[in-house]
């Protein structure tokens, strides 16, 4: 039996739903479905499409050169906020009410150490650690899932991330999950994860170039 449900994802610009595989009613008829540890819930989530390398570049607020050197799987709610425009604030006029109603969702919250920083240079510097939440994580044994993300491996992957910053008090996350995740290969060459990143990047040092002439201060 399958469950269907929206909920809010923070850091996305729209309502997800998410569907429970393998889940059992044993309640009844119209009672909610228990998840036991074979459980999947897969998300899908819309996210921001770039139609260039230059527009992520120019979005970006830092564009980092790192690995993985740590991670944790923890639940994330809606934050309450009065303010900001609807379509790029998906919590903006969301009430406390509203908050506490909200499903959390399951987030990876990788710790990465910059090892270069591309673009963004005074938020971030290099030898810092830096947090990258991703949708998704195995939590008590129920693996949740979302099509469009890769997670980040701590398997010595050398990753450039474009990234959006939330606030001090919040991870980084991929301004989209499949253009914004690339590897660093041999010669230096920058290789997008999936098939939907952009090609044809370059070197990382031509990326650090084609980063400070987009970002103009």
């Amino acid at each position: 039996m399958s469950a269907l449900r929206k909920i809010l994802v923070p850091g996305s610009l729209l309502l997800v739903p998410l569907a429970l595989v393998g889940c059992s009613n044993d309640a009844g008829k119209g009672a909610p479905a228990k998840a036991h540890a074979s459980d999947a819930v897969v998300y899908e989530a819309d996210y921001p499409a770039y139609d260039s390398f230059d527009d992520i570049v120019r979005t970006a607020d830092v564009i980092v050169r790192g690995t993985v050197v740590g991670s944790r799987v923890t639940e994330s709610k809606p934050e309450v906020s009065t303010e900001g425009d609807p379509l790029t604030n998906p919590q903006a006029g969301l009430t406390a009410e509203e908050a506490a109603e909200t499903d959390p969702v399951v987030i990876t919250v990788s710790t990465v150490k910059v090892s270069e920083v591309l673009s963004g240079e005074g938020k971030v510097a290099v030898g810092d650690t830096v947090e990258v939440s991703q949708l998704g994580g195995t939590l008590d044994g129920v693996a949740y899932e979302e099509q469009s993300t890769t997670t980040l491996s701590k398997d010595g992957t050398d990753y450039v991330l474009m990234l959006a910053d939330h606030g001090e008090a919040a991870p980084y996350d991929l301004l989209n999950p499949e253009q914004a995740l690339y590897t660093v290969e041999a010669e230096e060459q920058i290789e997008p994860v999936a098939e939907e990143g952009f090609d044809d990047i370059g070197t990382v040092d031509e990326l650090a170039e084609t980063a400070e002439e987009i970002v103009q201060p």
